[in-house]
């Protein structure tokens, strides 16, 4: 086996990074028995978050590796849901830090016991458990459960992380031993160069591509540029020895005339910056093409942790001026992609366009029946925002519509959509958008005032719309033989998405729940816990409610 932890490496970047936060980390082991080999490393970019631990590979590409906890210590939370983590478990460990296991396949015996005994208490799949310090004690190396590939994964993985146990800030697992070794430099692919108006707003964009002479890179012939504002972006990814997955950077850097204007170090992370990555990102570049492009200057109205910056990254030119700009990006190792090159541009004040809010306070937008109320810093920069209604058919119903600014532009936080209420109102109204493949996402609705409203976290184009269409129930099995799951796709109109409630389902067998695994990626309801079901004939019933409130059921008799 490789040879987990490199104590010279990994007390150096201790002590550059963590201080007190690397106490006993030598005390880790791997949390799996085969060769660490990564396809996400920590807070690389993922759609709406940054990815808060590392993802390691199967050994085969299959489900069932052992999981080990990593160190001694406790299980102080289980929590199981159809999406995002799927079946994770959190262990406490005595040096203030907490393990955390994602996507399991299933835990080892006595948690699965413990945890299973706890679902059908409360007749319930999903749940979020938070358990004494005594009661699952684990020794280091002891098996916890199996890689899976539970939750939100397509593909069999562990999502593994290391938490500050009171703050629960995820640390890089890399950084404390948890990694492959990696000789290979981050490669950079292109340059985004950003004009941008008196109020940071960005005006115009640049592509330039890169070329590389030997250890670094440079662009021919010179770059020269028009405005007296300018702001840089790097496309770039970085790969590790033995996988040919790309990966985030872990350190970036722009240097202007030898002075750091920018900086971002992923060595630490705080939950509450997770919609901070659309303004790290060119959010815009991320929707149409999906290529991660690295902003490096802070936007107008956010600032993030990791990053440091002088003037805001943001590079002012004098007429015909000359300005050397060095861009490095680092990985764990200390292997670095290099971008070397000169810039000239003319001292010229962009003209804004019109439309423009300012991201700084909170502003409200109406048109016809519609009403849009953003809250402050619900922007990333200043934002040209237009805004129209009408009528447009969806699913065969007559929609009122308002588009807000484009979904090409990323908001940080929710704001508020309202509608005089419609004369047929009740709680199949909802308001929704459409995705890239066209499928109908449904963000609930109240009402308060005279008036229908609902939270979303996105600009674009949005229907009122009622739904009176119950989910619909697909039997794939629920046959009497007992050596093959029992399984029941789910199917519905609408997608439930931002703050709109799920799909509620109950299962039951003789008139006694069954917990019934949700695979959410795939629409289907799974069980397999024969051995609690009595003997003889059994009659199998489901419920499946919308979150508009229209049901589905489904009744069977099967033989003993």
């Amino acid at each position: 086996m490789t040879k987990f932890i490199r104590p010279f490496i990994l007390i150096i970047i201790c002590f550059l990074h963590y201080d007190s936060d690397c106490r006993d980390t030598l005390e880790f082991r791997s949390p799996v028995d085969h060769d660490v080999r990564l396809t996400g490393n920590f807070m690389e970019i993922r759609t709406n978050h940054f990815h808060t631990g590392i993802d390691i590979k199967s050994s085969k590409g299959l489900v069932g590796d052992n999981i080990r906890s990593v160190a001694d210590g406790f299980v102080s939370r289980i929590k199981v849901q159809s999406g995002s983590y799927g079946q994770a478990l959190y262990i406490d460990h005595p040096n203030g830090q907490t393990s955390v296991y994602a996507h399991l396949n299933n835990y080892s015996p006595e948690i699965e016991d413990y945890i299973k005994n706890i679902q059908y208490k409360l007749e319930t799949f999903a749940v979020d458990i938070y358990i004494p310090d005594s009661t699952l004690m684990v020794k280091k190396g002891q098996l916890i459960g199996a890689m899976g590939n539970t939750g939100r994964s397509f593909g069999p993985h562990l999502h593994f992380e290391i938490r500050e146990t009171e703050s629960e800030k995820p640390l890089n697992p890399e950084l404390l031993g948890f990694g492959p070794s990696d000789s290979k430099a981050p490669i950079l692919e292109k340059l985004y160069a950003y004009t941008l108006g008196v109020n940071n707003e960005i005006l115009k964009t640049d592509i330039i591509s890169l070329e590389k002479h030997g250890s670094k890179y440079v662009i021919h012939p010179p770059l020269n540029l028009n405005s007296g504002k300018v702001a840089f972006g790097i496309q770039a990814y970085d790969q590790m020895n033995g996988s040919y997955n790309k990966n985030g950077i872990y350190n970036i850097k722009m240097l202007v005339n030898g002075k750091s204007y920018y900086e971002w170090t992923a060595d630490k992370y705080s939950f509450s910056e997770s919609k901070k990555i659309n303004g790290f990102i060119d959010y815009k570049k991320r929707i149409t093409t999906g290529e991660k492009v690295y902003r490096l200057f802070e936007p107008y109205c956010s600032v993030l942790e990791n990053v440091r910056t002088y003037e805001h990254g943001i590079v002012n030119f004098s007429e015909n001026e000359a300005q050397n700009i060095e861009i490095l990006a680092t990985d764990i190792y200390q292997n670095i992609g290099r971008l070397e090159f000169e810039v000239k541009s003319e001292n010229k004040t962009s003209k804004p366009k019109n439309n423009f809010y300012n991201c700084d306070t909170s502003f409200v937008l109406i048109k016809d029946n519609f009403k849009i109320e953003f809250p402050p810093k619900s922007l990333f920069d200043v934002e040209e925002l237009k805004i129209k209604s009408g009528v447009s058919k969806i699913e065969n119903q007559e929609c009122n519509y308002v588009t807000i600014g484009s979904s090409q532009f990323a908001v940080s936080k929710y704001f508020k959509i309202s509608m005089k209420i419609p004369d047929d109102y009740n709680s199949n109204w909802t308001f929704t958008t459409t995705d890239k493949r066209n499928r109908l996402l449904s963000f609930g609705a109240d009402t308060i005032n005279g008036r229908m409203y609902t939270l979303v976290d996105q600009l674009g184009k949005f229907y009122a719309f009622k739904d009176d269409e119950a989910p619909k129930l697909q039997v794939i099995n629920l046959e009497s033989n007992k050596k093959r799951p029992w399984k029941v796709k789910i199917t519905d109109n609408v997608i439930p998405d931002g703050k709109a409630a799920d799909l509620y389902y109950y299962a039951s067998v003789n008139g006694t729940w069954i917990c019934m695994l949700y695979d959410l990626k795939n629409d289907l309801l799974v069980f397999d816990d024969f051995d609690r079901l009595p003997k003889g004939p059994l009659t199998f019933e489901l419920i499946v409610s919308d979150g508009q409130g229209n049901i589905s059921s489904l009744r069977r008799h099967i033989k003993g």
